[in-house]
């Protein structure tokens, strides 16, 4: 599912941001690479994509060039060699020269007709020169022998304060000089957050002080996370560390429940929605996370970014097919999600009666969807009636058991051999409870826990996993389960 999801975005980003315009043409001189190809290539996902190549004549002369077509806005590289690149800013004006020698290229690197590449040329001088610049006071520190005495460390932190103010003011004088466009965007978005120093506003002797500075400082970044960011300028997808903020974000800043989840994707994507491109694109980031979050219970995030986008209409950009595809994702999630509370199942037995699965009687009910000639289940099931009916049935626990196969000899033929019979054992020969869908049953075994009031608490956990969360549960209630 997830190439499927990515399929769909490869799709639209490089149909969409294809503008056709002027064109483009950058002329290039490496005398160095006189007779070789250099080639252009744009940032995607961590990885590089070849826009065009440049055949360089005896001088070192060459041009990438299209009449029609220009490029998306974004950082590009202009690709030497596997080990020997360099970066450039794309923008609005497309039409430039370069001229370099490859030995040593940031220093060599000349551009005509195009300040904005002279700047961020200059802004990459300025920013390795203030890495050296705190390098050496990291150094500093490191090595005094009085670093933990307040008033070093003090001194230290001014002196890192001082160089982040100066590469903040050297950003925003950039901004002001080229507003609106790919280098000013590029620039703010190298800032974090400027964090205020919460241990002026925490009085000494305040219980936890330092875990409480350090709460509010976690608390303050992540609502300031974004403010550096332009989600409305598409050129960010095209850089090679716009995903690595996302991920960074999603992963270490958003708390881990399902609806933070929710909140911290609605939140982007719509700071997003005035440039489709770049709503389209953190759309599908965020479809995706969610669809491949292995935590259970996050999944509740991934059904309701479905049901808010892609079946209100939100998203015309897919066909009828690939729309379904993730619509019926949703859908089999939507019924069985933690926290809800089971919907009925209303079965036939093996001996012809019937049971209802929200009248069955017991503090914690494994709900269990399996078939007989399953290899997985041929395992699973006996390990289920070990580890879980065995030990905790005399607890009360009672274990739910569907057999979504329709030979009745093949069934009664596996209870037998595995000794099942204290299950309740039903089944739906006729398909008319439409439980696969209900619980999501495209492949067995499925098992889920429900508690006493029939509320989902677990799914999609191995036996082991089970055991430990009913133990947990068990115990809560002042039960302690040591077999």
């Amino acid at each position: 599912m997830k190439n499927l999801f990515i399929l769909f975005l490869f799709c639209g980003v490089f149909q969409l941001t294809t503008v056709r315009a002027q064109g483009y043409n950058i002329r290039i001189n490496v005398n160095s690479m006189a007779g070789k190809n250099v080639i252009l290539a744009n940032y995607f996902e961590g990885k590089v994509y070849a826009c065009d190549t440049a055949k360089l004549d005896n001088q070192g002369n060459g041009f990438f060039r299209n009449n029609q077509k220009k490029l998306a806005r974004g950082m590009y590289i202009l690709l030497f060699s596997p080990s020997n690149y360099f970066d450039l800013i794309i923008g609005d004006n497309q039409h430039f020269s370069i001229k370099t020698d490859t030995t040593n290229y940031l220093q060599t690197m000349k551009f005509e007709g195009s300040p904005e590449n002279t700047a961020f040329l200059d802004f990459q001088k300025f920013m390795t020169s203030q890495n050296q610049k705190m390098q050496v006071l990291r150094n500093e520190f490191e090595k005094n022998p009085d670093k933990g005495k307040e008033e070093i460390r003090k001194a230290y932190t001014d002196k890192f304060n001082l160089a982040d103010h100066e590469v903040r003011k050297y950003v925003a004088d950039l901004s002001k000089k080229y507003p609106g466009s790919a280098l000013a965007t590029f620039v703010n978005f190298t800032l974090s957050p400027e964090t205020p120093d919460f241990s002026a506003q925490v009085p000494e002797g305040t219980k936890d002080r330092d875990m409480e500075i350090r709460r509010r400082a976690f608390y303050y970044t992540k609502a300031h996370f974004w403010d550096n960011t332009n989600l409305t300028d598409s050129m960010l997808i095209r850089t090679p560390v716009f995903k690595n903020k996302l991920d960074d974000y999603f992963q270490n800043w958003v708390v881990v429940h399902p609806d933070s989840l929710y909140r911290a994707c609605v939140g982007v994507i719509e700071k997003a929605k005035p440039c489709k491109v770049m709503f389209r694109y953190l759309l599908n980031y965020c479809i995706v996370y969610t669809f491949d979050n292995k935590i259970m219970g996050m999944d509740e995030a991934f059904v309701k970014l479905g049901e808010h986008y892609y079946m209100s209409g939100q998203v015309d950009w897919l066909d009828k097919e690939q729309l379904k595809k993730i619509t019926d994702e949703v859908i089999k999630r939507q019924y069985n999600l933690i926290g809800q509370k089971a919907l009925d199942l209303k079965l036939p037995t093996l001996e012809g009666g019937w049971v209802s699965l929200l009248e069955t009687k017991a503090p914690y009910t494994l709900l269990l969807f399996w078939e007989p000639n399953c290899g997985h289940c041929k395992k699973q099931v006996p390990l289920a009636k070990k580890e879980i009916y065995d030990r905790f049935s005399p607890y009360g626990l009672k274990v739910f058991a569907v057999n979504t196969h329709t030979d009745k000899k093949q069934w009664e033929e596996f209870i037998e051999k595995n000794e099942l019979f204290d299950f309740i054992n039903c089944w739906d020969p006729n398909k008319q409870s439409n439980y696969w869908t209900i619980y999501n049953v495209f492949s067995t075994p499925v098992m889920y826990i429900l508690d006493k009031d029939k509320k989902i608490i677990a799914k999609n956990l191995a036996v082991e996993q089970m055991v430990d969360l009913l133990k947990n549960e068990y115990k809560k209630q002042g039960i302690e389960i040591k077999n």
